[in-house]
């Protein structure tokens, strides 16, 4: 995937929206995310390497624009309380398994990253979303979707356009869940504020304090070691962590890149996530 410098002013205008006001995404725009999901989704290799079958799906993750005019997929938190209303488009993030078990925590990482992706470039097209890995209809996603053997849906989320004002249920939802409410960049990285750190490391834990997580729990903590940056964890996790690691990284390589640094992840084991080095 593609990561696009324009994302990076969509970092701070993104929100979760959970009510819209019934307006069909216009197919010009429809287009363009399809555009993402194709690009996104291509099979390693040249378009034209005789290595790779035509349609294969090569990557852990994927994303897929959906039609749910009965709005189904989105069932709310408890009793419906949470429910997404208004829109009959949606997204499906989808992570490669082996069948019959869990997708691992490293392919939910790789939704998460590929997800926000296409929600940042929702955002940057001036429409609505909302991450949902938990309370959704996954039987009913796995309907609507063309999975191959092995693939599950593992988060959705509605696209379209936001009603104007935010109803008193979304409003109470984002106020127990502290969806406005960061942490600061010296409790997510000791020491940030010191005169060593390069502007391009302040930059990408900036970028990540501005991540989705579940219930807003901002799970990522950061560190320097030497020219990288080390992503690690918080003390407690959650079922969803995985995917917000991910949705992390992408925000990490943006604000790198903000200030014209690019680089590259390795995978790390616990207590550490992964690190981030930058190219040269």
């Amino acid at each position: 995937m593609d990561v696009r410098a324009q994302w990076y002013d969509a970092l701070s205008t993104r929100i979760s929206r959970r009510r819209f006001d019934g307006r069909s995404v216009p197919p010009d725009l429809r287009e363009r995310l399809e555009v993402f999901c194709d690009g996104a989704n291509a099979p390693a290799g040249a378009p034209d390497s005789p290595s790779v079958e035509p349609g294969a799906v090569t990557a852990p993750a994927r994303a897929c624009l959906v039609d749910d005019p009965a709005q189904q997929l989105f069932t709310g938190i408890i009793g419906g309380y949470g429910k997404v209303t208004g829109t009959p488009l949606a997204a499906a993030f989808i992570g490669r398994a082996p069948s019959g078990d869990d997708v691992p925590d490293d392919v939910q990482a790789a939704v998460g990253y590929l997800g926000e992706g296409f929600i940042l470039e929702a955002t940057g097209l001036g429409l609505g979303t909302c991450w949902i890995a938990a309370s959704f209809d996954h039987v009913g996603a796995a309907e609507l979707v063309d999975l191959t053997p092995g693939e599950q849906v593992v988060a959705i989320t509605p696209v379209g356009y936001p009603t104007r004002d935010q109803a008193a249920g979304e409003r109470l939802l984002r106020t127990m869940v502290k969806a406005s409410a960061r942490l600061s960049v010296e409790k997510l990285a000791p020491g940030i504020l010191d005169c060593d750190w390069p502007r391009w490391a302040v930059s990408a834990v900036q970028a990540a304090r501005l991540a989705p997580s579940g219930a807003n729990r901002q799970p990522w903590r950061f560190r320097l070691d030497g020219d990288s940056l080390v992503m690690g964890r918080a003390e407690k996790l959650y079922c969803t962590a995985p995917i917000d690691f991910g949705i992390a990284r992408l925000h990490v390589e943006l604000g790198a890149q903000h200030e014209g640094v690019s680089g590259s992840w390795t995978m790390q084991s616990e207590p550490d996530v992964a690190r981030f080095t930058p190219a040269g």
